[in-house]
């Protein structure tokens, strides 16, 4: 049966109610409030990491005349053994299987039946949502993206995240966002002082309520990077 949305907010509610994405409501929301400066920008929409496809799904509804790209391995994290950056601090990793709300694989069935509970069938179909299954490493580079309007990184890993960066920052059109959903973990943060290093970035990323500017070397205190998630960068 297809769901009958009737506003992105009310979208924003059922798909967390009912568990199809663990992400806040208000930093899906965060992504509402930015889309008039997102839909500026040539290019798709990436999102690395979906789970069972709820974030993926409201930015189908939401750039509805943008191509998604929904990439995931669609089996869990890969084995240490697989990625290209050593981290000695890694923690998700194929033994960890389960959180609060359930199994973190999630089949690429179960995921495509989501978007079409939510009304997404014929962009299936037509190709202008593509699901790229496996590991971003192996996915991504020969994907076929040209052009991003937005980037959005939800792989709660170091490595992972790199992967991304390496293969994608450079697809991101001037304008464009880069999220990091995970940038409350301690691995993202130290992930991105990496990268920003290598490419000379500013060392700041956006809150993704207030907008403020946060020093990625700040000392925060909490029990993670002290972050908040969903952070962005906007690409210069």
């Amino acid at each position: 049966m297809t769901k009958t949305i009737t506003s992105y907010e009310e979208l924003i509610t059922d798909l967390h109610s009912n568990v199809i994405t663990m992400v806040a409501p208000e930093h899906i929301g965060s992504l509402l409030r930015l889309s008039p400066e997102i839909n500026k920008i040539d290019g798709d929409i990436l999102e690395c990491g979906v789970w069972r496809g709820g974030v993926s799904i409201f930015l189908s509804h939401l750039f509805s005349d943008k191509k998604i790209w929904v990439s995931d391995s669609f089996q869990g994290f890969q084995p240490l053994s697989h990625a290209t950056y050593e981290y000695g601090r890694e923690r998700h990793t194929p033994e960890y299987t389960q959180c609060h709300v359930g199994p973190i694989g999630i089949g690429i069935d179960e995921v495509k039946n989501n978007f079409r509970i939510y009304g997404l069938e014929e962009d299936i179909n037509s190709n202008r949502i593509k699901f790229l299954k496996g590991f971003v490493k192996d996915t991504l580079p020969t994907s076929g993206i040209e052009k991003l309007a937005l980037l959005r990184i939800d792989v709660d890993a170091y490595s992972a995240t790199l992967e991304v960066l390496d293969e994608m920052y450079d697809k991101v059109q001037p304008g464009g966002y880069i999220v990091f959903d995970d940038s409350c973990l301690y691995e993202v943060i130290d992930a991105l002082k990496v990268f920003f290093k290598q490419k000379n970035l500013e060392n700041y990323i956006c809150h993704p309520i207030t907008d403020e500017k946060l020093d990625i070397y700040s000392t925060y205190t909490n029990d993670n990077s002290g972050f908040p998630s969903a952070c962005y960068i906007i690409k210069k």
